[in-house]
Order: C-alpha cells, then structure tokens, then sequence
C-alpha cells in the first residue's frame, strides 16, 4: 500500500468516525448524517484508491446495514434491481462483436481515404472515426483500438522529434473525440446510462432515446471539428509527404469484402438501433429488453459471432459493480432525506431560475466538482438526487438538467485523470499539463453549447 492510498484509508475511515461524534446538522436526522459519512468515505475511497473498486463497493455496500443508513442488506442492494445495469451488460456484448471484426478499420479507411489529405486532417479522420464508434461501442475498448490505431500511424514518422510532436495533439484528441461520441447516444457509455437510469428511479421520470439524442449530438457535431481545430492551432503536428500517408492507407486497407459475420453484426446492430430509438415512440419497447435479446442473438447457431468464453472476458464485472454500488447509495441520499436537506438548507431557500440558467448551473458545477471528485459514476449518483430535488423546486424539468449532468460528466477532459484518457496517457504520450492547455477552451465551449441547445433541444422532444 503506497502513501495515497494509505491516506484514503485513514481519512475515509476518519470520516465515518466523525459521523458519530459531531453535531448533526439543522434540519437533518443522524440517519441522514451518515449517509453523508458513508457516501464521502466512498468517494475518498475511490479517488485514493485505497483498495480495488469492486473491493470499495462490497465494503460500502456493507456497511450500508451495519451503520443503520438500510435497514437491512436486501433494502440497500435495491439499486442492483435497476433494468439498465442489464442494458450495460448487454451493451459489452455489443463493443465486443463490433470490435472483433474489420467494421472499425473499414471506416476509418473510408474517413482517410476522403480526409486524409495531410497530417492534420488524418487526425481529424481519427477523431472522427472514434466518435462514430464510441457511439454506440463503450468507450474503454474504443479509446484502447483507437490508441493501437495512432500508435500505428505514428510509425510513419522516422525523425523521433516529429513524432513526438504529432503525438501530442492525435493522443489528447483520440480520448476527447471517443468521450464526445460516447454521449450521442444512451448506448455509447456506461455513464448514460447510469445517468438514465438514476433519474427514473428517484423521479420516475424516463428519458427515451429520441430526447437524450436530439440533446446531444448537436453538441457533439459542433464540439468534434471544434477540438480538433484548437489541437492543430495549440499543438501543430509535423507533416510528411502525401507518398507515405498513403503509403499507410495500404496498411489498413481491408482488402476482402464484407464477410457474413461483419453483416450478421451490422444487421444486429442496426435492428437494435431501430427498436431503441422506435422506443421513443412505442410505449411498449423496453430499451433493455431490445439490449438483451440484440445480445442474445450474437450467440445463437447459424450467427455464433460471440461465444460465452469471449463474452465473458469482454464484460467489465467492475463497472457493473461500480455502477450498481452507485445506484444503492444515490437511493439511500434520497430515502434519507439528504437531498431535500440539502435544497432546502443548503441552496437559498427561494430559487426563481429560468431553465437555461439551471442548464449553465449544473454544467459549470459538473466540471469544478470533477476535479476534486475524478470518478464520473460517483459524481453522477452524488449529484442526480440533489439535482432531482433542485428541479422540483425550480420547476424545471429534471430530464434537462440531468442530461446536462450526463453530458458533462462524460466530457470532463481538463486533466487526464478521468479513465478515457488516462488510458492515451499512461502511454507517455503527452505530460499532465499539456492536455488542459487545450481543453480549458473545450470545456467552456461545451458549458456554453449545453446552456444554448439543451434548452431548446427539451422544448423539440417535449421535455421542456
């Protein structure tokens, strides 16, 4: 056990002793004071990384009966019966089907083919190709096939000075155009769903596919050209001739045609695409029921893309656990009044904002509480109950305001310390410094572009 993680342990620990022996604050009851321990233990733990993830879960989600915040395990473990965290696991099997065939190097060979003119716009192409991807593959094996993808491009530069150069701005860019296509669509990321997921639990208020997507990809289709017109400008790459760019196009060029097993998973695919986003209209399809039978299908005889070994291998059991973990301790903020108590003492006690300025307030409050809290789920399950009870004193509808939270919690890209692009990183492409001088602008852009379309956005899918 290093120093940080020996730290959160001792201050996690000291946390929930500290429940027990201060004054319980005005207007809460000592239920809903340990709570408050118990969640900020969790968060200590996390962010430290005083033990593994799924360890910190089991231990939270222990000691949600042993502190009294449940009154039994069975009552704290109600977040695990969410339909959505069967959505994620369905949606492993998708990435995984996507990924184990050529679709991806098809298209970022069609991107390059048109695009490709120089260095510069092979970035772009990259990007762009990511974002497609990420939109409906998780982001975690994309950013991982994409970053082999650069890696790969970055060959072509024989002089090591240019190739560090290029490094920079195609590896910050690789993570920040998969983290904004992951938020196009409920599918893309773990985090949508979640997001989704939290709010019809604690509001019973649904957001379909149709709504989540009218809000976020014009966001997106603005923000992707955008990151990469501020890379070139702060971080110029170095140039090479036309010859060897398509020198490279040759190497990834797949020279068969469509295989049956790419069109058993495009049609997969593309049928699941259809009935979750016809969901938006048909009250009677379940976006997870779509997600599990669009699953199932990768597996049966005469399609067999995926077996049960490799599906097995491809699911991440921790973000499952994670996930769920979150949803147990955002219900009990709820049930235990802490969110109440904390719109009604905490914030002013009349709040009269127009819609758009809930949109900014969230937005703005994402990003600076992301920098102490680098764990987007748990920023997500702290926030949406307090946010749920913010919009019912507002009178704002809670689906906008979450979806921002969402929006914003999937693009919080200032530093690489989220797990997306701590992934390009770890590589030793780019220092910790390099990436924020570039993405300080991206986040304020994206702050300004959900407080200018969201609003708007809600009013055409009828949230607002």
């Amino acid at each position: 056990m290093n120093k940080k993680q020996l730290f959160g342990m001792i201050i996690s620990v000291g946390v929930l002793v500290a429940v027990f022996l201060l004054p319980i604050p005005e207007g809460l009851t000592d239920i809903g004071f340990i709570t408050i321990g118990l969640l900020i233990f969790f968060l200590i733990m996390l962010i430290t990384e005083a033990l593994p993830v799924g360890v910190i879960c089991f231990l939270s989600l222990a000691l949600l009966p042993l502190l009294g915040v449940t009154k039994n395990l069975a009552t704290g473990l109600v977040g695990f019966s969410n339909t959505m965290l069967f959505f994620v696991l369905a949606s492993f099997g998708l990435a995984e089907a996507v990924t184990s065939t050529p679709i991806v190097q098809r298209i970022l060979h069609v991107l390059l083919e048109k695009f490709g003119k120089d260095v510069k716009t092979c970035i772009l192409a990259i990007m762009v190709a990511g974002g497609l991807v990420s939109s409906v593959v998780t982001d975690v094996p994309t950013v991982v096939v994409f970053m082999g993808i650069g890696a790969s491009f970055l060959k072509l530069f024989k002089n090591e000075a240019d190739r560090q150069k290029t490094a920079r701005p195609l590896m910050i860019g690789i993570p920040v155009a998969i983290m904004l296509g992951g938020v196009m669509t409920p599918a893309g990321s773990g985090i949508n769903i979640l997001t989704i997921g939290l709010l019809q639990n604690l509001a019973g208020v649904q957001i379909t596919f149709i709504q989540w997507m009218v809000c976020a990809i014009p966001i997106v289709v603005l923000m992707l050209p955008l990151s990469w017109f501020v890379l070139m400008k702060i971080y110029p790459p170095a140039e090479i001739d036309q010859a060897e760019i398509q020198g490279y196009l040759s190497t990834i060029v797949v020279k068969e045609k469509i295989t049956k097993t790419e069109w058993k998973v495009i049609t997969i695919a593309a049928g699941m695409m259809f009935f979750w986003i016809l969901s938006s209209f048909v009250s009677g399809i379940e976006v997870t029921v779509v997600a599990l039978l669009g699953c199932s299908l990768f597996f049966l005889p005469g399609i067999k893309v995926l077996t049960w070994d490799r599906y097995m291998k491809a699911v991440s059991w921790t973000s499952f656990i994670l996930i769920g973990t979150v949803l147990c301790l955002a219900n009990t903020i709820v049930v235990n009044g802490v969110s109440e108590w904390f719109v009604t003492h905490v914030l002013p006690t009349s709040l009269s904002i127009s819609t758009m300025e809930g949109v900014l307030f969230v937005a703005a409050m994402s990003f600076v509480i992301m920098l102490v809290v680098p764990v987007a789920p748990a920023l997500i399950g702290v926030l949406t109950p307090v946010i749920v009870s913010l919009a019912a004193t507002t009178g704002i509808n809670p689906a906008l305001l979450i979806i921002t939270l969402g929006l914003c919690a999937g693009n919080c890209y200032l530093f690489p310390i989220d797990t997306i692009p701590l992934i390009t990183y770890t590589a030793g492409y780019y220092k910790m410094t390099d990436m924020p001088k570039a993405t300080v602008w991206l986040q304020l852009v994206f702050i300004v572009l959900c407080t200018l379309w969201i609003p708007i956005g809600g009013k055409l899918v009828g949230l607002a």
